[in-house]
C-alpha cells in the first residue's frame, strides 16, 4: 500500500500535465500512488495521463463528466490508498525531494495531521514575488478563519483527517482548499511547518480566476463559517464555535480589498466588486496592512509579464484612489484613505531598483549622476523624493527620502554628494570617471590638470582594492563634482521650509503681556508676628483665591475629619475672609472666627453675616488669649509662620482652651524642611505639616487620632487626652485637587527637586507610552485605555521594585549630554492630553512620586479627541488653563502635532506647518520653550524626522518598540506601549525590554 496518494484534478490540461506527472515520477521517494481525475476534458488530457499510467503502474486515471475541481478531488480521494494525501494541480510541479522532505518532517512531528512547507510563485522558470515561508501556526482555527494559509500542494495531510473533515465541498468552485483547511482546523488537526521551500506555483498571465465576484463571494462564505458554527460538522468538534466573531469584519474587509486590487490589476472595476459584496461594517482597519494587501493584489492580478507596478501607476492610480476612498467612507475615517495611499506609494517607490527613476503619486525616485554637471531638478507635485547617487551609472550611495518643495536644487544635490562616506569602492568609481573625462575636464590649469590626470591614471591601473588609498577622498571627490548655480526654482525650494516656519512663528507668536517675575534676590524674611504685615496681605481682597479647587478640596477634607463628632463650640485661628468659617458653621453649634488682621475679620464678618452661630474677633495668637473653652480648635495654613518657641507656646495655649476630650485640627503644607527628599514646598520656614505634628505630640497632652496625607499637605486631628490610653492613629492617603492652581503648583518642589543621579556606566531605560487613564470608553479603543486601578498598581510596582522616574529634563541630559542614568529608571509619557489624565493620572503620579511628559494636539485643546469619533463618544481634552497649571506639576507639556493627523501622509508644506504651528502655539500659551514632539499615531519616517529637527524640536518620540540606548537618535526615541488589560508580569516585561 502506498504511503502517499497524489491526487491531480485535470480539465483541459494538455499543455501542462506532462510536466506535472513527470515531476511526480521523478520523486526521490518511491512509495506513492498518483490518481489523475480527468474532469471532462475536451483536449488530450486523458490521453497524456493514460500514457504516463501505461509507463508507470503507480499512476491511475479516472474519468468523469465535468463536475468541478472539488468533485474531482473527492473522486480521487475515493480511490486513494495512502496514509498521506497530496493535492497537486495539473499546471504545477513538485521538486524531486518534495515527498522525502515532507515525510521526514512528519516523522519528527508525530502528532501533526497536516504538514505545510514554504512555497513560491514561479514564472518562466524564475521565482516571482516573495517566498511564502512556512511559519508555526499556533491557532489554526483563527488562521484559517481569516485566510487561506498556504498553496494547496504545499500541504501533506493525513487521509483519515480529510475523511473526518468531510472531504471537499462540491458547492465551492473557488476557495475549496481554504474551506478544507478550515474544517481540518475546526476538528483539532495540528498543523506543523516545514521550513524548506519545496513548492513552486507556476503562474502566467490570467492564471488568477477571472471571476472576481465568485472568488470574493465564495471566500466570504468560507470566512463566515470560520467565524461561526459550521453546520456540516458535529457540535462536539474541538472548535465548534469557530474563531472569535469580533475578528470577522476586519478579516472580511482585508480579503475584499485584496480581491479588489487583484481585479484592478487585471483591468476590472474594483469599486463595483466591493459594492457588490456582502460586507459587514469594517471596524478597525490597519492602513499598513491594507497598503500591503493592495500592492500584492495589484501584482498578482496583473500577473507576470505586466512589468513593475511603478511603470503601470498611471493606469492604476485612479482605481487605487477609488479603493482607498471607498474603504475610508465605509470605515468613517477620512484620513484612512491618505494613510493607505501614501503607504502604498512609498512601498512601490522603495521597490524600484537602485539607479532607476520613477514617479508614483506624490513620491519620486530620482538619480543624480555625480559624473555630470548637477542642475536644479524640477519636481512638480512631489512631496517626498528618494535620491540615489551614481557615478557613470553605477550606484554609489542612497541618500534616503526627504521632503520636496517643487525642486531639488543643484546645491542640495552637491551637499548630498559631499555627505557620502568615504569608501574604496567610491574612490575607485570616482577615479575611473575622472580618467574617462580626460585631463582637460578636471577644472585645473592645463599643466596641473595633466599632472593630476597622470596620477589618476596610475591609480586606476593598480589592481588592489586599496589602490586609491594614496588619493585623499576630498581631493578626488571635489575634482568630480560640478554644479551649476541654483536657479529660481532651486532657490525657492531651498528657502521654503524656513519660510513656512517663519510664517507660522509670525502667525502664532504674539507680544507677551506677562510682567517680569518678582525677584527673590535680597529677599529678607518678614516678621510674621506683626499685624501690619498681614494688613498688607489683605490690602487686596481674596489674596489666596480661596475658592479655587485646591483650597475647596482641602476645606472639605478638613471638615470630613470631624463630621463624626458633635461640636458644641469651635474656635477658628486665622479665619482670613471667612471661606472656611461658613463651612465650619454647618457642623458646629457656635463658632468664634479670629484673625490677626482687622481687615480680614471685617470681611469675614460681612461674608458670614447671615450665619447667627458665628462671631468674629481680632486675635493675635501669640500675645492674646481667646475667651472660653472649646470642643474644637482649628488652625489651617498658619502655624508654619511661627518660630519654634512660639509654636510650643501656642500648643500649650490650645491645650488650656480645649475642653477635656476636645479636638485640635490642623491643615498645613508639606515643606522640604521636614522631608527634603519628598514633594513639598520650599518655603523658608522652620517646619511644615510634619514638624507641626511632631511639636504637638511632643507637648504630651495630645494623641494623634487621624492623619490625612496628600503629596502637598497633611490634615491632622489631635485629641486632648492621655496618650497612654489612645488607640493607634488612623492614616488616610488622599489626593490634592485635580486642578492645581498655577500659583500653587509653581511653588512646589516635586520629589524634593531631586533628579536621578549621574552614573559612570550607561544603562538602557524604557520610555513608557500611555494614552487614556480611565475605566470607561469605546470597546474598540480598550487597548489604549488603562484603568485607574491598573495604573495605580503599575505605579506601586515601580515604587516597590525600586524604579525611579525620569523627568524630561533628566532624559535630555542622558540622551544629549551622555549623563548616564542608574539602573531601574523609567520615563512615563502620555499622548493626547485627555481630561482623565488630570482626573486620574496626575493624582496617582503625585502620590507615588513620578514625573511625566504630556503630548498635546494643539488645535484640539479644550475640545475632544475627534479622531476617535468613529468608535463612540470622543474623550474630552484638557484646556489651556489646565495645561498651564500642569507644567508646574512635575509634568512637561510637549507637542503631539496640531491636528493629530499622521504626519507621514501629509504634503510637504502641511508637514512643516503642523510641526511649527504646534510648537509655537504651545510656547505662546505656556511661556516655555517646547523641545519635543510625539509623532501622532507614531507615523514617522526620515522626512518627518528631518523636518522636526529643522522646525526646532530636539526630541521626537515614536511608537517603535524598544529601550533608549546610548546611541539613540534623539528625534526617533523608542517607546514601549502600555496596553490596557495587561497584568503586572507583562508590565514588568516592558520595563526590562522583554
Amino acid at each position: 500500500m502506498a504511503v502517499i496518494s497524489v491526487i491531480i484534478p485535470a480539465h483541459d490540461a494538455a499543455r501542462t500535465l506532462d510536466r506535472t506527472l513527470a515531476s511526480v515520477r521523478a520523486q526521490s521517494f518511491a512509495d506513492w500512488q498518483a490518481i489523475v481525475v480527468d474532469d471532462g476534458s475536451a483536449d488530450r488530457t486523458h490521453a497524456i495521463a493514460q500514457r504516463h499510467a501505461d509507463a508507470d503502474p503507480r499512476i491511475q486515471v479516472i474519468g468523469q463528466q465535468q463536475a468541478g475541481v472539488s468533485a474531482a478531488r473527492n473522486a480521487g480521494l475515493g480511490a486513494a490508498l495512502g496514509q498521506w494525501v497530496l493535492f497537486l494541480d495539473s499546471d504545477d510541479a513538485l521538486r524531486p525531494y518534495h515527498m522525502a522532505r515532507m515525510l521526514d518532517a512528519a516523522a519528527a512531528a508525530p502528532d501533526a495531521g497536516l504538514m505545510h512547507c514554504s512555497w513560491q510563485r514561479v514564472e518562466s522558470g524564475k521565482a516571482w514575488r516573495e517566498v511564502h515561508l512556512a511559519q508555526a501556526i499556533d491557532d489554526p482555527m483563527r488562521m484559517t478563519a481569516r485566510t487561506c494559509p498556504f498553496a494547496i500542494h504545499a500541504a501533506l495531510t493525513r487521509r483519515d483527517r480529510i475523511e473526518a473533515a468531510g472531504r471537499f465541498d462540491p458547492a465551492l468552485r473557488i476557495a475549496e482548499d481554504w474551506d478544507l483547511w478550515q474544517r481540518l482546523a475546526r476538528i483539532g488537526v495540528t498543523f506543523a511547518p516545514v521550513p524548506d521551500v519545496l513548492v513552486d506555483v507556476y503562474v502566467e498571465p490570467g492564471s488568477l480566476s477571472s471571476n472576481s465576484a465568485r472568488h470574493l463571494s465564495d471566500g466570504l462564505a468560507v470566512m463566515r463559517r470560520g467565524y461561526g458554527v459550521d453546520p456540516r460538522l458535529s457540535s462536539d468538534v474541538s472548535f465548534a464555535g469557530g474563531a472569535p466573531a469580533r475578528d470577522f469584519p476586519s478579516a472580511a474587509w482585508y480579503f475584499a480589498i485584496w480581491m479588489a486590487a487583484a481585479a484592478l490589476g487585471r483591468g476590472d472595476d474594483p469599486v463595483a466588486l466591493i459594492d457588490g459584496a456582502d460586507l459587514p461594517e469594517p471596524g478597525s482597519l490597519d492602513s499598513a496592512v491594507l497598503a500591503a494587501l493592495i500592492e500584492d493584489g495589484l501584482a498578482i492580478g496583473a500577473g507576470p509579464g505586466s512589468g513593475p507596478l511603478h511603470a503601470a501607476w498611471s493606469r492604476l492610480a485612479g482605481g487605487v484612489g477609488a479603493i482607498c476612498d471607498r474603504i475610508a467612507a465605509r470605515a468613517e475615517s477620512p484620513i484612512l484613505a491618505d494613510q493607505i495611499r501614501v503607504t502604498l506609494e512609498r512601498k512601490i517607490v522603495e521597490a524600484v531598483p537602485a539607479g532607476q527613476e520613477a514617479r508614483v503619486g506624490t513620491f519620486a525616485r530620482i538619480v543624480v549622476d555625480l559624473s555630470t554637471v548637477m542642475r536644479d531638478r524640477p519636481l512638480p507635485d512631489v512631496d517626498r523624493v528618494h535620491t540615489t547617487l551614481v557615478v557613470d551609472g553605477t550606484p554609489v550611495a542612497d541618500t534616503g527620502t526627504q521632503l520636496a518643495f517643487g525642486a531639488l536644487s543643484a546645491s542640495a544635490q552637491l551637499a548630498m554628494a559631499r555627505r557620502v562616506p568615504d569608501s574604496a569602492t567610491l574612490r575607485g568609481d570616482t577615479v575611473r570617471a575622472l580618467v574617462r573625462r580626460g585631463p582637460f575636464a578636471l577644472g585645473l590649469p592645463p599643466l596641473a590638470g595633466l599632472k593630476q590626470y597622470a596620477r589618476l591614471v596610475r591609480s586606476a591601473r593598480k589592481p588592489h582594492v586599496h589602490r586609491h588609498a594614496s588619493l585623499p577622498h576630498e581631493d578626488v571627490r571635489d575634482l568630480l563634482l560640478r554644479a551649476e548655480p541654483d536657479g529660481a526654482a532651486g532657490i525657492a525650494a531651498n528657502d521654503r521650509l524656513a519660510a513656512i516656519v517663519a510664517e507660522e512663528r509670525a502667525r502664532l507668536t504674539l507680544p507677551s503681556d506677562a510682567g517680569e517675575g518678582a525677584s527673590t534676590e535680597g529677599w529678607v524674611e518678614p516678621d510674621y508676628s506683626r499685624e501690619d504685615y498681614w494688613e498688607g496681605i489683605f490690602a487686596k481682597a481674596d489674596p489666596w483665591e480661596y475658592r479655587n479647587d485646591y483650597e475647596t478640596v482641602k476645606y472639605e477634607q478638613t471638615l470630613d475629619l470631624v463630621r463624626d463628632v458633635t461640636i458644641g463650640t469651635a474656635l477658628e485661628i486665622a479665619c482670613a475672609e471667612g471661606e472656611f468659617t461658613r463651612r465650619l458653621a454647618a457642623v458646629a453649634g457656635q463658632v468664634l472666627a479670629t484673625d490677626i488682621a482687622p481687615t480680614a475679620v471685617e470681611r469675614a464678618a460681612r461674608a458670614c453675616a447671615d450665619l447667627p452661630n458665628c462671631t468674629f474677633q481680632r486675635l493675635d495668637l501669640l500675645t492674646e488669649t481667646p475667651p472660653g473653652r472649646y470642643d474644637l480648635i482649628v488652625a489651617s495654613e498658619v502655624l508654619y509662620y511661627l518660630e519654634p518657641a512660639a509654636m510650643r507656646a501656642f500648643v500649650e495655649k490650645v491645650e488650656r482652651h480645649l475642653n477635656p476630650g476636645g479636638i485640635f485640627l490642623t491643615a498645613h503644607a508639606n515643606l522640604l524642611v521636614d522631608e527634603p527628599d519628598r514633594t513639598g514646598f520650599g518655603w523658608p520656614h522652620h517646619f511644615g505639616a510634619r514638624g507641626i505634628g511632631s511639636i504637638v505630640l511632643a507637648h504630651g497632652g495630645f494623641a494623634l487620632e487621624t492623619e490625612l496625607w496628600t503629596p502637598l499637605y497633611r490634615i491632622m486631628r489631635f485629641r486632648k487626652t492621655a496618650i497612654e490610653t489612645a488607640p493607634p492613629p488612623r492614616h488616610i492617603i488622599a489626593d490634592a485637587a485635580r486642578n492645581l492652581p498655577e500659583r500653587v503648583a509653581a511653588q512646589v518642589k516635586w520629589r524634593g527637586g531631586h533628579e536621578a543621579p549621574v552614573t559612570d556606566e550607561w544603562h538602557d531605560f524604557p520610555i513608557l507610552m500611555y494614552h487614556r487613564i480611565a475605566d470607561d470608553g469605546p470597546a474598540a479603543l480598550a487597548q489604549w485605555r488603562t484603568s485607574p486601578a491598573a495604573f495605580e498598581a503599575q505605579l506601586r510596582h515601580l515604587r516597590d521594585d525600586g524604579w525611579k522616574g525620569v523627568s524630561f529634563d533628566r532624559m535630555r541630559e542622558a540622551v544629549h549630554l551622555g549623563w548616564s542614568l542608574p539602573e531601574k529608571c523609567v520615563m512615563l509619557t502620555f499622548d493626547d492630553a485627555t481630561r482623565d489624565f488630570m482626573d486620574f493620572a496626575v493624582p496617582l503620579l503625585h502620590r507615588y512620586g513620578f514625573p511625566a511628559t504630556l503630548f498635546v494636539p494643539t488645535d484640539h485643546v479644550g475640545g475632544a479627541a475627534v479622531w476617535d469619533s468613529a468608535y463612540g463618544d470622543p474623550a474630552l481634552l484638557l484646556d489651556w488653563d489646565e495645561l498651564r497649571a500642569l507644567q508646574h506639576c512635575d509634568m512637561t507639556v510637549a507637542s503631539h502635532g496640531a491636528t493629530h493627523r499622521p504626519l507621514t501622509v501629509l504634503d510637504a508644506e502641511t508637514v512643516v506647518r503642523e510641526l511649527a504651528s504646534s510648537r509655537f502655539r504651545l510656547e505662546q500659551a505656556l511661556g516655555q520653550p517646547v523641545a519635543a514632539i510625539a509623532y501622532p499615531y507614531g507615523a514617522f519616517d526620515q522626512p518627518v524626522r528631518d523636518a522636526a529637527g529643522a522646525v526646532g524640536y530636539d526630541f521626537g518620540f515614536t511608537c517603535f518598540d524598544g529601550l533608549v540606548t546610548d546611541h539613540a537618535d534623539p528625534l526617533a526615541l523608542f517607546r514601549r506601549e502600555v496596553r490596557g488589560g495587561i497584568d503586572l508580569a507583562q508590565f514588568d516585561a516592558l520595563l526590562h525590554g522583554r
